[in-house]
């Protein structure tokens, strides 16, 4: 299924070097458009949006996709930067500088394999967790910096995130997008390389495995993005670190298969996880408790679980919704509707800070 409309151009709401939003006339009555794909478009311009997933009221944060604009002239101003290709044989494929590829300054860093030497690496599922991964290193390691690799599991272009267009303003805070994904700071080919370059040249303080925004669900057992934790985490193993996974944790949740420990935690850490990881852990209590020290007895089996005090959890997260200057929430709910799923992702930047 794949549908495009026409629309018009009725006002620019943000612009940059590397995005436009778009008031349009019709449809989602918002556009994204990615310059380094389509050329700008002017306030009056007509315009062609791929409307595929607002149709289907799914993610993209209700916007459409600019596919074309009406009369402009082709994107000819090329300057070769780098022959590494992404969204390889779409029609909007295009090349970037990966810092392992051949014409790159850091190409020599990558002739020899490399150890993490025992270095603790985040990983975890949700876009979400970014910002509160951020400004809980704010509060607890002012100093430190943090990378963070995005995969290619959710969504390709990293742009379309406005946590890290506000972030990347950050020295602080930098992004490598690898496989399919790109718009970071810094390109790779994959996960092992991008691992490399985090900790041998760009020296992370924090270094953290995720997706980016529009992670896929089915409600089946195996069928969802966040599977592939367990595979970076086995790679993160082989290259002699140690994972340590954020948990999802909900109360809210009105799908009995998130609530607690959400088995987009505990079913690819438990089954196909292969190197001991750790997993920090909120002492919380209330209804969910019973259930989430069942799943820990399972989890425990192959891997450590990590208890952190709730209170200096509560005011890691009391920083972080003072701080960001985007409003922090996941699945749409804010800090006082599913206050476990924040203090998991404090309990792993405390507990991740402390150990490194």
């Amino acid at each position: 299924m794949y549908i495009e409309k026409k629309v018009i151009v009725e006002e620019i709401l943000y612009e940059d070097e590397e995005i436009q939003l778009l008031k349009t006339s019709a449809s989602a009555n918002k556009a994204m458009l990615y310059l380094h794909i389509t050329p700008r478009a002017n306030v009056n311009d007509e315009i062609i949006v791929n409307v595929t997933s607002t149709e289907l009221k799914l993610g993209t944060g209700g916007m459409d996709i600019v596919t074309n604009v009406i009369r402009s002239l082709p994107k000819e101003d090329f300057a070769p930067n780098g022959h590494i290709m992404k969204a390889r044989y779409l029609p909007n494929q295009l090349s970037v500088l990966a810092v392992e590829a051949q014409e790159s300054k850091y190409h020599d860093l990558f002739t020899k394999g490399f150890s993490l030497n025992g270095k603790n690496i985040l990983i975890g599922e949700l876009h979400s967790m970014i910002p509160i991964c951020f400004w809980a290193m704010d509060f607890l390691k002012k100093d430190g910096n943090m990378v963070v690799i995005i995969s290619d599991e959710a969504s390709i272009p990293l742009t379309v995130s406005n946590h890290i267009r506000t972030l990347k303003k950050d020295k602080r805070f930098s992004t490598i997008t690898i496989g399919q994904a790109f718009g970071g700071t810094y390109e790779a080919i994959n996960l092992q390389t991008a691992l490399q370059f985090a900790s041998d040249k760009l020296h992370g303080d924090i270094i953290f495995v995720t997706l980016g925004p529009g992670v896929v669900g089915s409600g089946t057992y195996y069928g969802f993005s966040g599977i592939e934790q367990a595979s970076w985490a086995n790679i993160i193993g082989r290259l002699n670190g140690v994972p340590v996974w954020i948990p999802r944790l909900s109360e809210a949740d009105e799908r009995k298969r998130h609530q607690g420990i959400s088995h987009h935690t505990y079913t690819p850490l438990t089954e196909f996880t292969y190197t001991k990881s750790i997993l920090p852990l909120p002492t919380i209590t209330g209804r969910m408790i019973k259930k989430i020290n069942k799943q820990v007895e399972e989890i425990q089996k192959q891997h450590s679980v990590q208890w952190m005090a709730i209170e200096p959890l509560e005011q890691v997260i009391n920083h972080c919704l003072i701080s960001s200057p985007v409003p922090l929430k996941t699945m749409g709910k804010q800090y006082e509707d599913d206050p476990i799923f924040f203090l998991g992702v404090a309990s792993a930047m405390k507990w991740i800070i402390e150990n490194n």
